[in-house]
């Protein structure tokens, strides 16, 4: 996925009123603002209260529910393109092979909810960071929350350059 790809879908979302966070990859490139490697999907925290608007949108631009990951925890209740019940991380693939992978979280005052399973607690502040993507301004997660979900499995090559970034990010203090 392009970096004018992500800019244009996150500038779609932003016109929805949905407001998304950037983690991954993107989310790494955003906190950097340049694009630093090629990117196969856009990962994606979403509110729970914005599930619908951006799946409106993620459907109009022709994205269908691939598959949902092992972590998912059902949602109560249907959603028409997501099934019964609503999957809380999911991957949307596209016929041109663009792919979002989306995890579903709850706002609290104080407080997300991580809506799948996970051994990470996220605060509001965690997920406050702002970056850029081709000159578009997005929420994503801090450095050092994108550094600790990085850890616990066997990192790809480009995960591991990711990391490399995220070090140099928080030696320079800059979330």
């Amino acid at each position: 996925m392009s970096a004018s790809q992500v800019a244009r879908l996150q500038l779609q979302l932003t016109e929805r009123g949905v407001d998304c966070c950037v983690v991954g990859g993107w989310g790494v490139d955003a906190l950097v603002g340049t694009t630093t490697r090629e990117h196969k999907d856009l990962d994606v925290l979403l509110p729970l209260t914005a599930l619908k608007d951006g799946m409106a949108l993620w459907a109009e631009e022709g994205f269908e529910l691939a598959y949902t990951w092992p972590e998912n925890r059902g949602i109560p209740g249907a959603h028409p393109l997501l099934g019964d019940p609503i999957p809380s991380a999911f991957v949307l693939t596209h016929t041109d092979g663009r792919e979002i992978d989306v995890h579903v979280y709850q706002a609290l005052d104080t407080r997300v909810i991580c809506l799948w399973d996970t051994d990470r607690a996220l605060e509001p502040e965690d997920i406050a960071a702002t970056g850029s993507i081709d000159g578009v301004p997005v929420r994503c997660m801090t450095a050092s929350m994108q550094l600790a979900c990085h850890q616990g499995y066997d990192l790809p090559p480009a995960h591991t350059a990711d990391v490399s970034l995220l070090q140099q990010l928080i030696a320079l203090n800059f979330e």
